[in-house]
């Protein structure tokens, strides 16, 4: 009897030893919104630094530089008529393979003069990310 109880306490130690050990191993980091993106009618190219909307060719495809990437939004900076504008781009289900994608648009908005501006203004909250397009990693 006194075999069988070392036995079952080197066993449970062992159980929790394995608990501990897995627990405290790290965890798989989410899959990254940077990569080229690709849905049947447009895409996107994320870089560290830059963000490029291609729309298929409708003619309101746009380029900026990314000010700040901080889940779930990409908040971009980009020039136009001399004057710097910002826009917000939004993720969602980001695996290895896919990823839903969204650009800010409401009311005809979709840029503001200032970054805290569209921080503030550009949210999921606020009803200005609509519709996520499903997007493959190309």
């Amino acid at each position: 009897m006194f075999k069988k109880s070392k036995f079952s306490l080197l066993v449970i130690a062992f159980a929790m030893f394995v608990g501990i050990f897995v627990s405290c191993a790290p965890q798989a980091q989410s899959a990254s919104i940077i990569g080229n993106w690709k849905s049947e009618w447009d895409g996107y190219v994320i870089t560290e630094k830059e963000i490029t909307y291609d729309d298929g060719g409708y003619g309101y495809g746009w380029s900026g530089k990314i000010e700040e990437i901080k889940d779930p939004y990409i908040y971009v900076s980009f020039e136009q008529d001399g004057k710097t504008l910002y826009r917000v781009t939004a993720f969602q289900n980001v695996t290895d393979v896919s990823a839903n994608i969204a650009n800010a648009y409401k009311d005809e908005k979709q840029t503001c003069d200032s970054l805290e501006e569209a921080k503030e203004e550009f949210t999921i909250d606020n009803g200005y990310f609509g519709y996520f397009g499903e997007y493959v990693r190309n």
